[in-house]
């Protein structure tokens, strides 16, 4: 008896995650498909400090529901916060997000890796290359800016990679963009200023360079 109701509750805190973020997903096609930077700045406090914590709140909330954009937190990010310190709450937000979708992979269990890498072959292929590396293969898959970022943390959570090779990879192969989107966000007001123009740039330079780069390392491996 007692066998059996341990396998309902780690049966139940495995479902539980997948669960919430599925949840999340529906509330976020029924009502937040038009979140913007706008409705995001008008939740936010007005104390620097208070700020910080919502928006690495939302971050946390982001990472559980796949579909809705991360760059529109590093737009309000940027917008918020004097640039330096909108870059640190931006990264501390990014770092949270890819814990939690870690750890929602990492609860789930190997349920989640088949599924997963059916649906995203490119992620499969890349670990399988880079499995004696795991720092650079989350790295890697972060600079693939066309990968779904929390679906990937999720599959490495559930692979378990180790935590810190998978933070400190994921982190590198984000900033790059999130510094750029950040500078969009700082500069979102005045479109017509230089420090938009070049940051809106190198955004787009960034996300074309890493599906060259991919390509490229594809191109090589075959």
């Amino acid at each position: 008896m007692k066998s059996k109701i341990r396998s309902i509750l780690i049966f139940a805190v495995r479902i539980l995650p997948v669960s919430l973020c599925a949840a999340l997903i529906i509330l976020y096609f029924l009502f937040g498909r038009n979140i913007d930077v706008q409705t995001v700045l008008s939740y936010t406090p007005v104390s620097r400090p208070l700020a910080a914590a919502f928006l690495i709140v939302l971050y946390a909330l982001k990472s559980m529901s796949i579909f809705f954009p991360i760059v529109i937190l590093y737009f309000a990010g940027g917008f918020i916060f004097p640039t330096w310190v909108a870059i640190l709450v931006n990264t501390a937000g990014a770092a949270v997000a890819l814990a939690v979708a870690y750890g929602v992979g990492r609860i789930s269990g190997g349920s989640l890796v088949e599924k997963f890498e059916d649906k995203y072959p490119k992620v499969a292929d890349i670990l399988s290359a880079w499995s004696a590396n795991p720092t650079f293969a989350a790295f890697f898959l972060r600079i693939i800016s066309c990968l779904p970022g929390d679906a990937v943390s999720m599959l490495l959570g559930a692979r378990k990679m180790p935590f810190g090779k998978y933070i400190t990879g994921s982190i590198l192969g984000y900033l790059p963009g999130l510094i750029a989107s950040t500078l969009v966000g700082a500069s979102i007001t005045d479109p017509s200023s230089p420090m938009f123009l070049v940051s809106v740039s190198i955004t787009v330079l960034i996300s074309a360079g890493s599906m060259l780069f991919y390509y490229l390392w594809k191109r090589k491996r075959n």
